[in-house]
């Protein structure tokens, strides 16, 4: 492979403090049309919930030729009930123009190797339609009644 052939190849990996800006950046174009549109998203706390103390969930990106391209966060869990440890994925986030092309899928593969690193046996996640075909790809699932209270 050539140097050329290298620096084009896609790349997921753990972000980097360098790497807030782009997240910043794809967060604000990922949250346009939803109710926290104009909430303010501090950069402390981005950096904190990744960076800081007691990081709350793990980010991998995709990188293709030095630029992030897109994004996924999971975090570890437990399933009493099957008394195993997975992973929740959530936001997972694709710039318009690099999609169509295997990065979600990529994303999300690398996703699954570090929770299974971490001991982790399955990953559970949710969406809108515009997913809606990969999980069906890759999913068993069912109709929920979740909720969130705040």
């Amino acid at each position: 492979m050539s140097e050329q052939e290298h620096k084009d190849q896609l790349t997921v990996r753990l972000i980097r403090e360098t790497d807030l800006d782009d997240v910043e950046e794809m967060v604000n174009d990922f949250v346009k049309g939803h109710p926290a549109e104009k909430h303010p998203r501090p950069r402390s706390a981005l950096r904190a919930a990744y960076f800081g103390n007691a990081p709350v969930a793990s980010l991998v990106v995709a990188t293709r030729k030095g630029r992030v391209i897109g994004m996924g966060q999971w975090t570890l869990i437990y399933d009493m009930f099957w008394g195993i440890y997975g992973a929740n994925a959530e936001w997972l986030y694709v710039r318009p123009e690099y999609r169509g092309h295997g990065v979600a899928v990529a994303i999300l593969a690398e996703i699954c190797a570090r929770v299974r690193h971490a001991g982790g046996e399955f990953l559970r996640g949710g969406g809108d339609d515009e997913v809606e075909r990969l999980y069906e790809r890759v999913a068993i699932g069912r109709l929920t009644h979740e909720c969130n209270v705040s």
